[in-house]
């Protein structure tokens, strides 16, 4: 009798293992279902959150030169499309048939090289400084490819917000309550007080149709990050953390010691 007590006893721990084991599996399979569920639903927004954000960066980057002089403007641009052994050597660049002697088509071609990388440099540096302030999708639904594009994205998250992460839902309801117009003319008036100021405000605009995108690109990379990845960053946090407490401790035992105290 107290065999089969016992024997009813394994059966019941193996039914128990073998239940506790299916359940275990349900719920990993349900976590990894709801991240791949997730991940769809980031994907058909990624790559239209990513373009639309560098939107006005790569507008100002491929904007042509542009001159009274179209003689100028046509060699400038030709020589911006060329290969850079043709930009080295000076090889097919477009020289005006009223230039006869050497000396002037030269001068041209030294004219046209001096031209091109002023503009190129006043270009990186405007964009660079502009795409800060205009990055946000505000200044650019007057575009009508920007703003399908835009639409279209803020559609898919409206009909899919649940796979959304708290942030970008936070962010979506906040543009029900702000116009983009309002928005927009937040960064204008601030960048007018700035013109005037001694030193930058750095005020920070309450603007969710920037934050919408910016979250979903880092929200899809974080998602799609390798393990390895992840626990390289974990441990860098933590080296991080470690290193900040030993030059606090140290600190502190430093001034002890400065002190006369028990170090």
């Amino acid at each position: 009798m107290a065999e089969k007590s016992q024997i009813a006893i394994y059966i019941s721990l193996g039914s128990l293992a073998v239940s506790s084991l299916s359940f275990l599996f349900t719920v990993r399979q349900s976590k990894i279902n709801k991240k791949n569920e997730r991940l769809r639903a980031y994907d058909k927004v990624y790559h239209d959150a990513s373009d639309l954000l560098l939107f006005h960066y790569k507008s100002s980057i491929e904007k042509p030169f542009s001159s009274e002089d179209k003689d100028l403007e046509r060699a400038v641009n030709e020589y911006a499309n060329a290969h850079w052994l043709e930009q080295t050597y000076g090889f097919n660049i477009y020289i005006p048939e009223s230039l006869e002697t050497d000396d002037e088509k030269r001068e041209f071609k030294q004219k046209v090289r001096d031209t091109y990388y002023a503009f190129e440099s006043e270009k990186q540096k405007s964009s660079f400084e502009e795409s800060i302030n205009y990055q946000s999708p505000v200044f650019h639904l007057d575009n009508e490819e920007f703003s399908a594009r835009f639409n279209r994205l803020i559609d898919h998250v409206k009909e899919n917000l649940s796979l959304f992460s708290p942030v970008i839902i936070e962010n979506w309801e906040k543009m029900r309550l702000l116009t983009p117009e309002k928005v927009k003319n937040s960064y204008l008036s601030l960048k007018r007080v700035n013109e005037y100021a001694c030193e930058a405000i750095e005020e920070s605009i309450e603007d969710p149709y920037l934050r919408i995108l910016l979250g979903i690109r880092y929200e899809h990379r974080q998602l799609n990050m390798p393990l390895s990845k992840k626990w390289s960053e974990l441990w860098f946090n933590i080296s991080s953390v470690r290193y900040r407490f030993s030059r606090i401790f140290n600190k502190f035992s430093k001034r002890d010691r400065l002190d006369g105290g028990p170090f």
